[in-house]
């Protein structure tokens, strides 16, 4: 077993639980929420670590519980988000006999199984797609690539978009051929162990260059989450001139944790006046407060009133309207414990609705909430309406057989 994992499991056990305070009132179902990366099937992904899936099974009942799924289709359709990114987590090289493309095509298709067992959900191959889904009453799902360490040439693009994934994360957890991932995420993710403050020096490597070129031409949407603040400037410069936007699925403000897996003011103003969007992690570990800033006395630390002074911030630096729910839920994070706004903490995703009652009590725009599946929709249609059909084309013909069969171990 590889270290990181080993180190994940260890790190499940720890539990501290802080004082629970009186409650603010819980919010509304959202009209359109969104969700930029949520796992679906990571028990099938981490089998046999993580236990049970969305509409089967248990569902964590403790901020600190990380291996029970944490979601359910009711609790979507309840906090108000149906249209999501699903998060596609290639393990980290333990499966013997696969590659890491092969790997990342075979997540594909047990999400494409997962459809076959829930009906309530449907995969979406573009924004149109997404509408008409949304519209019959079901989530939406566009599936997203955690990591493109399998793409080691630029055809490799074109297979994972033949196999219907329609959001690549350019790099994970460590830096790969693509380029360079944030400094120092590792073992805060799974230790808690506070960063140096040192930046990544590496970028986009030159087939990192080439793949994201390709994603702009397939339709793609580019996931900036993980990077390096030289990589996220490197696939800027290149999707700039395009008018192409980007989105940065699950992150959070690096003024108030110094971390640089999370978003800089400056990267996050630039993002978004490409006409990019934020998602906003539940992950407490990322949200953490540094300490250092003055909060309010009212401030509970560890709750989650972390996740809205980090979503005020950055409503301040760019919009509320740039805003979007990106929770990392079953993607082994901690979640806010009870006190603060949230009375209940995040046992799971049905107290979302807590979230969005301290939002707007914190004066988050209802209507930036309720506007979140618009803006995510325009996105990626711009995403789309800047690809070139011809490439769409040419890669489902070449890779018509990555969706249609079952082994892909032999991907040419």
């Amino acid at each position: 077993m590889r270290l990181p994992l080993l180190l994940l499991l260890l790190s499940a056990c720890t539990t501290v639980r802080p004082t629970t305070l009186p409650p603010p009132p819980r919010g509304a179902a959202l009209k359109g929420g969104v969700d930029t990366h949520l796992h679906l099937t990571m028990s099938s992904a981490a089998k046999p670590f993580m236990k049970g899936e969305p509409g089967e099974g248990e569902t964590t009942t403790h901020p600190s519980e990380r291996l029970i799924n944490g979601v359910s289709e009711a609790q979507l359709h309840a906090t108000g988000v149906t249209l999501v990114f699903g998060g596609l987590w290639p393990p980290l090289r333990l499966r013997p006999g696969r590659t890491a493309l092969a790997e990342a095509l075979h997540q594909a298709r047990e999400l494409d199984d997962f459809m076959g067992r829930r009906p309530g959900f449907a995969i979406a191959t573009d924004g149109r797609d997404a509408r008409r889904i949304l519209a019959s009453g079901r989530v939406a799902v566009l599936p997203q690539l955690e990591g493109g360490e399998g793409i080691e040439r630029v055809e490799d693009v074109d297979a994972l978009y033949a196999a219907g994934v329609r959001v690549i994360t350019v790099v994970h957890f460590v830096s790969t051929q693509l380029g360079g991932a944030a400094n120092g995420q590792l073992t805060r993710a799974l230790l808690g162990a506070k960063p140096d403050g040192a930046l990544e020096p590496e970028g986009l490597s030159s087939l990192g260059r080439e793949a994201i070129e390709r994603m702009v031409q397939l339709g793609i949407v580019i996931d900036v989450a993980h990077a390096s603040d030289r990589l996220v400037t490197d696939v800027l410069s290149i999707t700039e001139p395009l008018g192409v936007p980007l989105i940065v699925s699950h992150t959070a403000a690096r003024s108030l944790s110094n971390s640089e897996r999370n978003l800089s003011d400056a990267l996050a103003k630039r993002v978004v006046a490409s006409g990019g969007l934020i998602g906003l992690t539940l992950n407490r570990v990322q949200l953490d407060t540094d300490t250092a800033h003055e909060l309010g006395p009212a401030h509970q630390h560890l709750t989650c009133d972390d996740l809205v002074a980090h979503w005020k911030h950055l409503a301040q630096v760019t919009s509320p309207e740039a805003l979007v729910l990106g929770s990392d839920v079953n993607g082994f994070i901690t979640r806010a414990f009870p006190g603060g706004l949230c009375p209940d903490g995040l046992r799971n995703y049905g107290d979302l609705a807590q979230v969005w009652g301290a939002l707007e009590a914190s004066g988050i725009p209802r209507a930036a909430l309720d506007g979140m599946g618009e803006k995510l929709l325009e996105l990626v249609e711009r995403v789309d309406g800047r690809a070139d059909e011809s490439a769409q084309a040419s890669a489902r013909r070449r890779f018509a057989r990555v969706r249609d069969e079952r082994s892909v171990l032999d991907v040419p």
